[in-house]
């Protein structure tokens, strides 16, 4: 571990890396590039866009896009300006883009139209909230609509760009000299967490927050100008904004991005590795086990490669899985714990030996931690209570929501919610939640959040949402429903209720329909003997007396949470609901179940269709 670099501020680190690095240095590699030259002006034009419509200090920016090279020139310009970035989920729907707006009031709004057509959210916004549209198409972009709007010709009280798009409505603009470097104290980015109530939470992260936290990046991870990251974890989540494109930026490093994850393009994301010298891995556990699941032509895919930390995060990692995975790709994996309420990371285990201890989170560094009781006191080493917190990396509060600040904030130390134990030798190991928080692939599911939509259904009379452990995904969500008898209700109308209101990350793997939930004496759902009905279900074959074919489309509907109607043999990913990487799993692993058989990774790779599914199934029975 190397000694932590002083940083001076966030600002003063931004200004110094464009004065240190050539602007041609390439700093994204995706779907559409990005040089340290091309940010910079973007970031200049975009202080002349703040400085028009008046934006100043805690002016909240939302941006929500599936486009990385627009979010991540929109945050450090908003941030690097004083304002506060918020990025939303590039995958959400309309209505969780409404709660966003909601929650954020923003004075700035940058949104896919593929998400949200401005028509529609204009009626969403508070007053003096400007509104422009993302979207790459060349034919939308019209580049005159901004410099008539900068020469007064306003909308309302609203920037509606309608006729144009982000970047390409910035050419006629000219870029300003960035604002006064913001104190420490200024919030620099707000990211949301669905909270435990239909109310999200802001979590207020500091410049001086993130300053402590990259310092720490930099000393732990070895991350320098001629590193390499390859971090495909989603932008509007800490670690894939964090360990992603803020960290490279600040090294002069680059950050490579090649789109949003499916597991036919595992192997390809591997080989990138080798090809691009990747010095820097991010990934989550559900990646490494699908790496477990590929032939033997992979094990020598990270060995004599450029690639110096493989960094697994978002959820624990098993032990099992842990040192599987090592001891066939000869390639050391580090772990960590963090949350959002922490910038990112708290507590290393590894890359440094002195911090790696496999089935633990390793130790704390550059803050602390402790381990108390139910009053708050030090419980003795192996002993379990909650894991709380403090340091330079703690969030400033939650936005909006002093109580809720109040409640897990005191006296500087952050309440995780977490159950945990420290050794005699410093080493801390989570043994539990205190929170109902459900960790699915690496993604934080309040289950409170998706039982409140259930209940908003008409004809739902009573429902509770949980997590049953997977062997891939840690956990996945499950929601048991009562419903009226005549209400007409199926799981196929639950779930397309779900999607309507919820993004595909928060919609169940399984919803099972039951006559009525258990309850205790005092009336309190009891959850356990729920969870053992939901898993007799989830671990049973579907009841069909169908042939092959028949059986392989009601797996298929059932998986993908569609209609058994919605779907042939010429569906694919690409033309079906539901059908994603996570999905993918799920659907061989009950294929697996459902025929007794075992699927090889290379089927697996190639199953593009159910077509493609149906001959598996055939062929490996044949076997």
């Amino acid at each position: 571990m190397n000694e932590r670099p002083l940083l001076e501020s966030l600002s003063a680190a931004i200004d110094n890396r464009f004065e240190a690095v050539d602007a041609e240095e390439p700093f994204l590699v995706g779907a559409v590039p990005l040089t340290y030259g091309t940010l910079k002006d973007r970031m200049g034009r975009l202080q002349t866009l703040f400085n028009h419509y008046g934006l100043g200090a805690g002016d909240r920016i939302v941006v929500v896009s599936s486009d990385d090279s627009s979010v991540i020139s929109l945050y450090f310009a908003t941030v690097r300006a004083g304002l506060v970035a918020v990025i939303g989920n590039g995958e959400t729907t309309a209505v969780e883009v409404a709660r966003l707006i909601a929650a954020a009031e923003p004075r700035m709004l940058f949104v896919d139209r593929a998400i949200m057509p401005i028509e529609a959210v204009v009626a969403l916004l508070p007053e003096n909230c400007h509104v422009i549209s993302i979207d790459g198409t060349p034919s939308l972009r019209k580049r005159s609509l901004v410099s008539k709007l900068l020469g007064g010709n306003r909308l309302d009280t609203r920037l509606i760009v309608d006729r144009g798009a982000f970047p390409a409505l910035l050419e006629d603009v000219e870029p300003s000299p960035l604002a006064p470097a913001p104190a420490d104290a200024t919030v620099a980015h707000m990211l949301f967490t669905s909270g435990t109530t239909s109310r999200p939470k802001g979590v207020e992260i500091t410049h001086g927050n993130i300053i402590a936290q990259l310092s720490t990046f930099l000393s732990v991870y070895g991350y320098e100008a001629n590193s390499r990251i390859l971090n495909i974890l989603p932008l509007h989540h800490t670690d894939g904004l964090m360990q992603g494109p803020v960290v490279a930026f600040i090294a002069g490093a680059t950050v490579y991005r090649p789109g949003q994850f499916r597991v036919a393009d595992l192997p390809e994301l591997m080989a990138t590795v080798r090809r691009e010298r990747i010095t820097h891995f991010i990934v989550v556990p559900t990646m490494l086990s699908l790496m477990m699941r590929l032939d033997e032509e992979y094990n020598d895919s990270f060995k004599g490669s450029d690639l110096r930390v493989l960094r697994s995060s978002a959820d624990l990692l098993d032990p099992t899985l842990w040192r599987s995975f090592e001891k066939r790709f000869g390639v050391e994996v580090t772990n960590s714990y963090g949350l959002t309420e922490t910038v990112c990371e708290a507590i290393y285990c590894g890359p440094a030996p002195v911090t790696k201890r496999i089935g633990t989170i390793g130790k704390p560094i550059d803050c602390k931690a402790r381990i108390v009781d139910d009053s708050g006191n030090d419980v003795p080493a192996g002993e379990v209570g909650e894991l709380w917190i403090s340091g330079t990396n703690i969030m400033k509060g939650y936005f909006r929501q002093p109580g809720e600040t109040a409640a897990l904030l005191t006296d500087g130390w952050y309440h995780t919610g977490d159950l945990a134990r420290v050794d005699a030798d410093g080493f801390f190991a989570i043994a539990g939640r205190k929170k109902t928080v459900i960790v699915t692939g690496g993604t934080n599911v309040h289950p409170e959040n998706i039982t409140t939509t259930i209940r908003e259904l008409e004809g739902v009379i009573d429902a509770v949402t949980f997590g049953l452990k997977d062997e891939v995904f840690g956990e996945i969500v499950v929601s048991c429903v009562v419903v009226a008898p005549d209400s007409g209700l199926d799981v196929n109308a639950i779930l397309s209720h779900f999607r309507i209101y919820l993004s595909a990350e928060k919609v169940p793997a399984a919803v099972y329909l039951l006559d009525d939930l258990p309850r205790g004496p005092a009336g309190k759902i009891l959850l356990d003997d729920v969870k053992v009905l939901a898993a007799e279900r989830a671990n049973g074959k579907i009841n069909s007396t169908g042939d092959i074919p028949e059986q392989v489309l009601e797996i298929a509907a059932r998986t993908f949470k569609v209609p058994r109607s919605t779907l042939t043999f010429q569906s694919t990913p690409d033309n079906t609901n539901g059908w994603d990487s996570l999905a993918h799993i799920s659907f061989i692993a009950a294929l697996e179940r459902q025929f007794s058989l075992c699927i090889t990774a290379s089927e697996i790779m190639n199953l593009r269709s159910l077509a493609d599914a149906e001959w598996i199934v055939r062929r490996t029975r044949r076997l």
